[in-house]
């Protein structure tokens, strides 16, 4: 299996990048009408846009040389490499197949995000057998799963990079790794050719990798005011909580994020747990509409510090590509933790304030 999917990548290559005639076939099943775009992410341009009839859709066209392109409607859209050829699309499943570039990323992709999976499952395993094992131990078998997958899926993205460098198939690959492994990321981004250095999405990773140093574990706080962001309307600083001579858990959620929603228990176990003199939460929505977050907060039980109507401002100091993302800060303001989740939160925070 591993021999024909390298094997698949490898011939990936060889493939003419010569200009000619790509060819979309698609199915959606949705009422006749529905608009369907094909959108290059390269550059953002919208290249064409049909609509479906019978549950189908089709596109026709001329491209000089491959492009990173998605097809679909909102967030009812499938990624791939478009090159020259005939592509069969699945919107319903979400999949393409048919030209070699965009056969062997969906083969990557699925085998690169399998491992999520596999970690989740694992992780799930722990947490049930936490009550049975000390705290130091959990949070040594939780870290040891997470550098365990991590570590395949950057073996699996290396042994695709090395033989596409010079081409989309290893720049996606790699954009995927971006937020798994930035020392792997680093490595193989040197390694690419300068053409593919410059692709808008692979260079955006290699600068926000560059930009996590200033929120890794050790750095001081970087401190920041949202206007009107405390309920009642006044304005908010995040050192109005951190640095203050408190243990803060910084939560950064939206009322449209519903991983965000899932860390909620273990986020109020944590609170209701050790809150007082030496630790507390905030919660703080980020690229949120005002009126929903509040919408959510009736409906949600979180009975800590909120702050609302924060936008971008949390996640462009931080460098947060995604929400949730939960910080921990030491009494001083600088950073223990960054990026904890589920019972590792509640564990983490356990074995903090113990010593």
């Amino acid at each position: 299996m591993r021999k024909s999917f390298l094997a698949l990548c490898i011939a990936a290559t060889s493939v003419s990048f010569a200009q000619g005639t790509y060819n979309i076939n698609g199915q959606y099943t949705v009422p006749d009408g529905k608009e369907v775009f094909l959108v290059n992410l390269l550059n953002k341009d919208t290249l064409t846009v049909t609509t479906v009839g019978n549950g189908q859709f089709s596109f026709t066209g001329e491209l000089p040389e491959p492009i990173y392109a998605y097809v679909g409607n909102g967030k009812e859209r499938v990624h791939l490499i478009l090159e020259p050829g005939t592509v069969a699309i699945d919107l319903d499943n979400r999949t393409s197949h048919g030209t070699p570039l965009a056969d062997a990323y969906m083969a990557f992709h699925r085998r690169f995000y399998s491992y999520d999976a596999l970690r989740n499952d694992e992780r799930k395993a722990l947490t049930g057998i936490k009550e049975t094992i000390s705290l130091n131990e959990f949070n040594q078998r939780w870290q040891q799963l997470d550098d365990k997958y991590r570590r395949l899926q950057g073996i699996l993205t290396d042994s695709i990079v090395r033989v596409n460098s010079d081409n989309l198939l290893g720049a996606m690959a790699l954009d995927d790794l971006a937020l798994r492994d930035s020392a792997v990321f680093l490595r193989l981004y040197a390694g690419m050719t300068p053409k593919m250095q410059a692709v808008p999405f692979l260079y955006k990773d290699f600068d926000n990798i560059r930009l996590q140093s200033r929120t890794a574990p050790g750095k001081m706080f970087i401190d920041y005011q949202i206007k009107g962001g405390n309920l009642d309307g006044t304005d908010v600083s995040l050192s109005d909580y951190v640095g203050k001579g408190k243990y803060i858990l910084l939560d950064h959620w939206a009322s449209w994020c519903g991983p965000c929603k899932a860390e909620m228990p273990y986020i109020k176990k944590t609170w209701e747990t050790f809150a007082g003199e030496k630790f507390d939460v905030v919660s703080i929505a980020v690229n949120d509409k005002r009126d929903k977050t509040l919408q959510a907060l009736s409906q949600l039980d979180m009975p800590w510090h909120q702050i609302v109507d924060a936008q971008d401002i949390p996640t462009k100091a931080y460098n947060i590509l995604a929400i949730p993302r939960v910080i921990l800060f030491a009494p001083d303001g600088t950073i223990l933790k960054n990026g904890l989740r589920g019972e590792q939160i509640f564990s983490t925070v356990s074995e903090i304030l113990a010593q």
